[in-house]
């Protein structure tokens, strides 16, 4: 979509033309998180099984602003996992889901301490992988012989995404901080329902890393 490919371009512009980025006590600060993704959505309206959750990785980039607000890129991982379906008459087999994301974060954190609250909302280009492998059924549902089919899929949507966590000083001397963040991710029409439409795809993310500059 056109405007999940603006956004990190207007991020770069921004980075390059604001005199205020380019002083030297605004600096850059990174993250890099790791944790478990799991989809939100109701097996009553979906398509397929709604799998169990899986692995999540996120990093990102940050110019700083100030002290307390940051605005960066974001690259990360989604995998939501695997799970059996059957759609009566139709299919059955097993279905995964993953998404990546490139998107543009703001960063609001609290001020120097041990322990610092932060909170952080972003939006721009999601691409949700799905996979589907199984078996034909006739209407009784009975399988249909040497009718086994395999489909991987990708879709480019737009999304957006809101989280908050705490972090954690290593030492006194160390400019790394360990962080704790719980984030929903909202992917637009990407999520294949029971009536054949499809609807926004609603999951979550859990994650532990590290701030570091």
């Amino acid at each position: 979509m056109r405007s999940a490919r603006t956004i990190p371009l207007l991020a770069l512009v921004l980075f390059a033309s604001s005199p205020a980025m380019a002083q030297e006590h605004h600096p850059w600060m990174g993250t890099l998180y790791v944790g478990y993704a799991k989809i939100f959505e109701s097996d009553n309206t979906s398509r397929f099984g709604v799998p169990g959750g899986g692995i999540a990785l996120h990093g990102g980039a940050y110019r700083m602003l100030k002290p307390t607000l940051g605005l960066g890129l974001e690259a990360g991982y989604q995998h939501y996992g695997e799970q059996a379906y059957t759609i009566p008459g139709e299919e059955s087999g097993n279905a995964g889901f993953s998404s990546v994301h490139l998107t543009l974060q703001a960063l609001a954190q609290g001020g120097e301490g041990g322990i610092r609250p932060f909170g952080l909302i972003g939006a721009g280009w999601y691409s949700l992988r799905t996979t589907t492998s199984g078996q034909l059924l006739l209407p009784d549902g009975t399988p249909i012989p040497g009718n086994h089919f395999e489909d991987k899929r990708n879709d480019s949507r737009f999304g957006a995404n809101i989280g908050a966590g705490v972090q954690f000083k290593a030492s006194e001397k160390s400019s790394v901080r360990f962080g704790i963040e719980a984030r929903g991710h909202m992917i637009i029409q990407g999520w294949p329902e029971k009536n054949g439409g499809t609807g926004t795809l609603e999951a979550g993310t859990l994650a532990v890393g590290i701030h570091f500059k």
